[in-house]
C-alpha cells in the first residue's frame, strides 16, 4: 500500500514532465515567455499565497536558510576534490549542476502531494533561499564575479518579503487578493514540469563521466549532506522532510540558464541536467518510500 501511495504521488509530476517532453516533439515554441510568466507573475503569487497562510517563527526560516546553505556548499566542496583528482579544476560549470538543486520544478509537486500545503509552504521557504544562492554564488562562480544586482531584478525577493512581513505581523490578506494569489499560484507547478519537459527534449547527453559524477554529488551527496544536518541539529517533523526531499533533487534547469548567459560550460550543465532527472526517475519514489514511512 506505502509503495502505491508512493506511486501516485510521483506518477502525476513525471507524467506531466513526459508531456511537456512530448510535446517538445510536435510543437515548437519560444519557452521566454512562459518563463517571464512563472518569474514575474506565478512564482510570486504562489510565495505570496504559500507564506501568508502558515504561520512561520524565526527559528523556521533560519532552519531552512542554514540547511540550504550547507547543503549547497557542501556539494560544491564535493565538486571541488572531485575536479581537483581528475584533472579538470578549470570546468567550473560543474560545480552549477552539482550545487543546486531543482527544488521548484520537481520539489513543490512532490511536496504538495506528499505533505499537503504545510509541506508545500516549507518548500518555498527552500526554494527562495536557493533562488538568492543561485542569484548571487552560481552567478558568481560562472561569471566570476559577485551576482548580487541578479537576485535584485526578480520580484521572488520581494514577494517574499511582503508575505512573510505580513506572517509575522499577523496580517492576513483580504479575501478577494488571497484568492487571486491562489488562483494564479495554482499555474506554477504544472508550468513549470512541462518548461522542464520541453527543455529537456533538446538536451543532448554529452561528458558522461562528469556529467554522472556532477548528479550522484546533487542527489546522493545532497541528501547525505541533509540527513547528517537534520541529524546533528535534531531537526524533525515536516521540516526535516521536505529538507531531505528538496535536498535529493535533481540538478536546477536554471544553471543551464546561467551557464549558457556566461559561457560557463553550457553543453555540460545541460547533460548533467537531463542525465540527475533521468537518475532521479529511480531516487525520488525510493526517497519518497523512505520518507513517507521511516522518518
Amino acid at each position: 500500500m506505502a509503495l502505491l501511495k508512493v506511486l501516485s504521488i510521483i506518477f502525476p509530476v513525471f507524467f506531466t514532465i513526459a508531456l511537456g517532453f512530448i510535446f517538445a516533439r510536435f510543437k515548437k515554441i519560444d519557452l521566454s515567455p512562459v518563463i517571464d510568466i512563472l518569474l514575474y507573475l506565478a512564482i510570486p503569487a504562489l510565495v505570496i499565497s504559500s507564506l501568508s497562510q502558515k504561520k512561520f517563527l524565526v527559528s523556521e526560516l533560519a532552519i531552512v536558510a542554514i540547511s540550504v546553505t550547507v547543503v549547497v556548499l557542501s556539494c560544491g566542496l564535493l565538486s571541488y576534490l572531485y575536479l581537483r583528482s581528475t584533472g579538470r579544476g578549470g570546468v567550473k560549470g560543474f560545480y552549477l549542476p552539482a550545487m543546486f538543486m531543482n527544488s521548484g520544478n520537481m520539489a513543490f509537486p512532490l511536496a504538495l502531494l506528499a505533505f499537503g500545503s504545510e509541506g508545500l509552504s516549507i518548500a518555498v521557504l527552500y526554494y527562495i533561499a536557493v533562488g538568492i544562492l543561485v542569484s548571487t554564488i552560481g552567478v558568481a562562480i560562472a561569471n566570476g564575479r559577485s551576482g548580487f544586482k541578479e537576485i535584485l531584478r526578480l520580484p521572488l525577493i520581494y514577494a517574499a518579503a511582503f508575505s512573510l512581513g505580513l506572517n509575522f505581523m499577523d496580517i492576513e490578506l483580504p479575501g478577494p487578493l488571497l484568492e487571486t494569489t491562489t488562483m494564479l499560484g495554482a499555474a506554477t507547478i504544472p508550468l513549470m514540469q512541462l518548461s522542464l519537459g520541453y527543455r529537456l527534449y533538446s538536451t543532448k547527453l554529452t561528458n558522461i563521466g562528469p556529467s554522472f559524477a556532477a548528479s550522484v554529488i546533487r542527489i546522493g551527496g545532497g541528501f547525505i549532506v541533509a540527513y547528517v544536518l537534520v541529524t546533528m541539529l535534531g531537526i524533525e517533523g515536516l521540516n526535516k522532510k521536505i529538507i531531505i526531499l528538496s535536498s535529493s533533487m535533481p540538478a536546477a534547469v536554471i544553471t543551464f540558464v546561467i551557464s549558457h548567459k556566461y559561457k560557463a560550460d553550457s553543453d555540460l550543465v545541460a547533460s548533467a541536467i537531463a542525465m540527475s532527472t533521468i537518475i532521479s526517475i529511480i531516487t525520488t519514489p525510493l526517497l519518497l518510500l523512505w520518507l513517507m514511512n521511516d522518518l
